[in-house]
């Protein structure tokens, strides 16, 4: 006899972590085992946690992935430690690129936060905006748990809090991606779009309102990058030829100039970063709508604006590689003179996200099929 409820189709999870936090901390196969045997057990629902992004089956089109595994009530579950955002790119890419997806859709609901290390750094006033994502998300803090081990009674007690949560998460997803459905109107296949589509005026508005933004945050990154590249030559200059103790004292005045820059530029970096995954995001749903039902104008059109978005990576490029410059230069000086190191820090913070961000675009690059519907620049006032 077939057992149907057994044949039934698990709800998938996707857990992502950092390999430096589980080789110390063993938690990665004890927690998919437990997630999934309490889901079962406690509440009667089959779940499927994937713990690495090859079974997954993510691929190299992974962004576009995001959206299939969302339409499945598909939970992301960011295991938290400041290693997660650090020392690893790939985790900071999935994390404000699926929450970027959710948060369109308004379903954030999705993603469930561990927080295994670090918890009290995890703030709304923190530098990194991708910190306060999380901030703002229900997340839960299972550090005590991890220490304990697997098997301790710590370990159970979070793990049936952590499942119902999870479970919670799948049915108010569910719940809303049924509404979400009697709700849509779809336009016809054979007819295109106009400039009063709900739908594609919503797109077109909240591009022109990101655009907006990054042209602000691209400013100031620029302004502190000049800021700092000209408070480096003037040291330079001041300590060549003098003594060690002159040389000490004027390293010490650059770190305490460079430190408000150096953190303006982690600060709006990182707010750069969860831009451009919104971005990433919308862009891709208005390309789908265009391919699907664009007219030959907006086709041509969007050749135009295709072309003004390369343009814009390009300036993108050259501020990345001003901030490498700028890096590869005051490294000997880092090493040696912690202050300034401390200084600099942030600095490394943002430059990092910046580059995240600029390779999230390049990706879009990609994306134009042939023929296509309007890809807009951010840098340029979308045209419906």
């Amino acid at each position: 006899m077939t057992d149907f409820m057994s044949d039934q189709p698990a709800v998938q999870c996707f857990l992502s972590f950092t390999h430096e936090d589980d080789s110390f901390l063993n938690f990665v196969t004890p927690l998919k085992a437990s997630l999934e045997q309490f889901c079962a057990s406690a509440h009667g629902r089959k779940i499927e946690v994937f713990v690495d992004r090859e079974s997954i089956g993510w691929g190299e089109d992974w962004r576009t992935r995001i959206q299939d595994g969302i339409n499945a009530a598909m939970v992301f579950i960011p295991v938290i430690s400041m290693n997660y955002f650090y020392e690893s790119s790939a985790c900071r890419e999935e994390l404000t690129a699926f929450y970027a997806k959710a948060n369109e859709l308004g379903l954030t609901q999705l993603i469930l936060p561990l927080i295994v290390l670090g918890k009290n750094l995890i703030t709304e006033n923190s530098d990194d905006a991708n910190i306060r994502i999380i901030e703002k998300l229900q997340y839960i803090d299972i550090e005590e748990a991890v220490l304990a081990g697997a098997g301790t009674a710590e370990w159970r007690r979070m793990m049936a809090v952590v499942a119902g949560k999870l479970i919670k998460a799948i049915q108010s997803a569910e719940s809303r991606l049924a509404e979400m459905q009697k709700t849509e109107s779809p336009i016809p296949a054979a007819d295109a779009p106009d400039e009063d589509t709900p739908g594609l005026q919503e797109y077109v508005e909240r591009l022109t309102e990101v655009g907006g933004i990054l042209e602000q945050q691209l400013g100031s990154i620029t302004v502190s990058l000049h800021a700092l590249a000209a408070e480096m030559q003037q040291a330079t200059a001041d300590m060549e030829g003098q003594t060690q103790d002159f040389i000490k004292e004027r390293v010490a005045r650059t770190a305490e100039t460079v430190k408000p820059l150096s953190v303006n530029i982690q600060q709006v970096g990182t707010a750069f970063e969860a831009t451009i995954a919104e971005t990433d995001s919308i862009m891709r749903s208005y390309m789908q709508l265009m391919t699907s039902h664009g007219s030959p104008e907006m086709v041509a059109q969007a050749g135009k604006e295709y072309a003004e978005f390369v343009e814009m990576l390009g300036e993108l490029e050259e501020v990345e590689t001003a901030i490498t410059t700028f890096l590869d230069q005051i490294r000997p000086v880092e090493v040696i003179n912690a202050p300034l190191r401390a200084a600099i820090r942030p600095l490394r913070v943002g430059a990092q996200s910046i580059q995240l961000g600029i390779r999230t675009l390049r990706g879009l690059q990609d994306l134009q099929p042939t023929p296509v519907g309007p890809l807009l620049p951010v840098s340029a006032t979308p045209k419906p």
